[in-house]
């Protein structure tokens, strides 16, 4: 068999970092896109100090601090009203942080990842085709519980008690 091998240089990269950015194909007629920012949904815990019983927890899932740095990596970030406000964060400081704080059924309608301290059940039929990151307790009779109704509501659930925490793994 007789092969002929030819290089030419405008496709070959002269780096790898030339090869990262250069096309597959000369010219593929596609103008290049840029996706859209995903969009997190920090939800208050329904905490309410005048009621009866606790009807949450006084703590939010993403302090102001943290939704700054993630504003800057490029996500937008939707506060439910007053979320942070008896963890000691005002709706003014998540504004400051880059987030737009919004009523509770905007941020179900508008996030595509929602963040939680216990998971919010009532809500989940709002929640189909996003993501919860909560603490569920997979193997606690409630965290099943909670699996039981996320699964027929279309609602993928991030486990934050799954995840590891030993030294080695604080990099995940």
């Amino acid at each position: 068999a007789n092969f002929q091998i030819c290089w030419h240089s405008h496709v070959s990269p002269r780096s790898p970092g030339d090869m990262a950015s250069a096309p597959l194909l000369p010219n593929d007629g596609l103008a290049p896109t840029i996706a859209p920012p995903v969009v997190l949904g920090i939800l208050s815990e329904g905490y309410a100090p005048n009621a009866l019983e606790s009807l949450g927890d006084q703590r939010v899932s993403m302090v102001p601090a943290v939704a700054e740095a993630l504003h800057k990596d490029g996500y937008r970030i939707c506060v439910e009203s007053s979320a942070g406000l008896y963890a000691g964060f005002t709706d003014a400081a998540y504004e400051k942080a880059g987030c737009s704080v919004v009523p509770r059924a905007e941020v179900l309608r508008t996030a595509q990842v929602l963040f939680a301290i216990e998971a919010p059940v009532r809500d989940l039929p709002a929640m189909r085709g996003k993501v919860l990151i909560s603490w569920v307790g997979r193997l606690s009779d409630n965290g099943k519980k909670v699996i039981e109704q996320a699964n027929p509501a279309g609602v993928t659930l991030i486990d934050v008690t799954a995840v590891p925490r030993i030294t080695i793994a604080q990099k995940l």
